[in-house]
């Protein structure tokens, strides 16, 4: 490498080919933080070649899009055959600078990592496993999941933790400290910002509480269903549920003859998701475990006031721009929380502030992106010097 090279700053382009998830039926964070950071990087000027899984016919995706094909069972995603030899022919047309897979990709994900050092190229895992409480017995259960994920995290350049727990958490699990940087999930605050909502003018409701995110035991949601009717408030008074997933049935059969409870299904719609959070009075989230919930960043970004479980990575997160409760027991806490800001509307608003200003803060989109190319930028770098001749 030449000296003049040296002293200037790496700003040439990147190519970078990003493994993540496409919106499915039931929708979930994987698929918004795959589709806003895939965005961002290309509103940035990177060249993005953007591989993800569709269950069915592998049609091909819009522009630079890599459509895949491949079943679900629960949480897992299973490639089909061809799977793999189609994403190396992919990455030998394509020619990334980097690799970046979104864990968990599919079980392809340390089979994509050895793809991409077999080229000499550098690769990035960004590990959104969810986890829990140290006590409790589905946090042992998630840790047992890291420690299974570290064998194939070895093969990775780079680890991207979403907080300093999640990194110890890493490095207990036998991950490499020296590969694991923290960058935490992000929000186009410019997008998810306070404002008028459509949905909201059409409710006539005098109080809103609203939950979006996945319909799965974790998410615990005929909890939040139970505890917002045990309140006896009256039908101007609404809860709102977008999602889908594995209890819609139940909360279907939960909000039968309460008029009161609205399931919405899955809204993946960004404009229509900011409407939605911008309808409400309270979003609440009441999971037993998280990494870092989009929903979460998204709804603290619209200025909404936030109750949360002290999950994974959303107590912190939320800090005292909202209510963080414990994960066990839920209640009294959750009941409790509601009717605290039902009945205080300054605080309300408070709230609603102090987690717009930490969005901004703290949780912005274009800050991540940042952090993320300077993240490739080094990687390259260390690979190139690594190539050239002494």
């Amino acid at each position: 490498m030449a000296l003049q090279d040296l002293l200037q700053p790496d700003t040439s382009p990147l190519r970078v080919a990003w493994f993540g998830h496409f919106q499915g039926p039931h929708g979930n964070g994987l698929a918004a933080y795959s589709r806003q950071t895939v965005e961002a990087m290309r509103a940035r000027g990177l060249e993005v070649l953007f591989f993800a899984h569709r269950e069915g016919a592998a049609a091909a995706g819009p522009g630079q899009d890599v459509a895949l094909r491949a079943v679900h069972l629960k949480t897992v995603t299973v490639s089909l055959p061809g799977s793999l030899e189609r994403i190396a022919a992919e990455l030998s047309r394509f020619q990334p600078d980097v690799v970046h897979v979104s864990v968990s990709f599919s079980l392809l994900d340390g089979a994509v990592a050895s793809l991409a050092q077999h080229r000499h190229i550098p690769a990035v895992a960004t590990v959104h496993l969810p986890y829990g409480r140290l006590h409790s017995a589905r946090a042992r259960i998630l840790r047992e999941v890291y420690r299974f994920q570290a064998w194939r995290l070895a093969h990775f350049d780079a680890i991207v933790a979403l907080s300093e727990g999640q990194r110890a958490l890493l490095i207990e699990s036998g991950c490499d400290p020296s590969r694991i940087v923290v960058i935490p999930n992000a929000v186009d605050t410019q997008r998810f910002s306070p404002g008028p909502s459509h949905l909201r003018a059409s409710l006539s409701s005098r109080f809103t509480v609203v939950y979006m995110g996945r319909l799965d035991a974790e998410k615990r949601v005929p909890h939040l269903v139970r505890s917002f009717l045990a309140q006896g408030w009256g039908d101007d008074h609404q809860l709102l549920i977008a999602g889908g997933g594995t209890q819609r049935r139940q909360l279907q059969h939960l909000a039968a003859n309460h008029p009161q409870v609205r399931l919405l299904g899955v809204i993946s719609d960004v404009d229509e998701r900011v409407d939605l959070l911008r309808a409400a009075d309270v979003f609440v989230l009441p999971s037993t475990a998280e990494g870092l919930s989009l929903a979460l960043l998204e709804g603290m970004s619209v200025g909404r006031a936030v109750i949360a479980t002290d999950a994974g990575e959303d107590g912190a997160a939320l800090g005292d721009a909202g209510l963080v409760i414990p994960v066990s027991p839920l209640e009294p806490a959750l009941g409790d929380a509601l009717r605290r800001l039902h009945d205080d509307a300054a605080l309300r608003r408070t709230l609603a502030d102090r987690a717009r200003a930490r969005s901004l803060a703290v949780y912005n989109i274009r800050t991540n992106i940042d952090r993320l190319e300077s993240l490739y930028r080094e990687l390259r770098k260390a690979d190139a010097d690594a190539e050239s001749p002494r």
